[in-house]
């Protein structure tokens, strides 16, 4: 992948997991209480999904992480978003926990880029030149700041300050 990668998902995946191996478990009672055979077979089509879909999730934070290579800084959340800030457009970098409990994973408030796990983000990158960033169907914004989670907050930050 690049230079440096650092993951996000450390709040997430612990979740993720219980789910995962909470599953064939809820598929196993449901065979076992539901007495209709076609609605047991409804439900394990289900639950199977349900599985894949929980595997796939784990996989896509785990392969798709921020990164840090020597003209980027990659910000990533699954396949869901993927922003490339050149580095030279990095005036500051800085660490600190901060919450905006925002309903979205990625969002612009007053010209900042919130990128959340977990409704916090752990580091901010204020920006030389505003660049802008596509939210899909809600518009391109041009920011001048980047809030984003990662799990290594220290790492992260000397990484951008190199």
């Amino acid at each position: 992948m690049g230079d440096r990668t650092f993951g996000y998902s450390a709040q997430v995946r612990p979740f993720l997991w219980v789910f995962l191996v909470v599953t064939p478990l809820e598929i196993l009672l449901v065979e076992l209480i539901v007495p209709w055979f076609w609605l047991r077979a409804v439900l394990l089509a289900f639950g199977v999904l349900s599985a894949l879909l929980l595997g796939y999730q784990l996989w896509m934070l785990y392969k798709f992480k921020h990164e840090v290579d020597d003209e980027h800084l990659w910000l990533r959340y699954a396949r869901e978003f993927e922003y490339r800030i050149p580095l030279t457009a990095v005036e500051s970098v800085s660490q600190g926990t901060t919450s905006r409990m925002l309903s979205k994973t990625r969002s612009v408030v007053d010209g900042t880029l919130v990128l959340e796990v977990s409704n916090s983000t752990n580091v901010s990158v204020r920006l030389s030149t505003a660049q802008e960033i596509d939210l899909g169907r809600r518009g391109a914004h041009d920011v001048t700041k980047i809030e984003f989670w990662t799990d290594d907050p220290d790492g992260m930050v000397r990484a951008l300050r190199k």
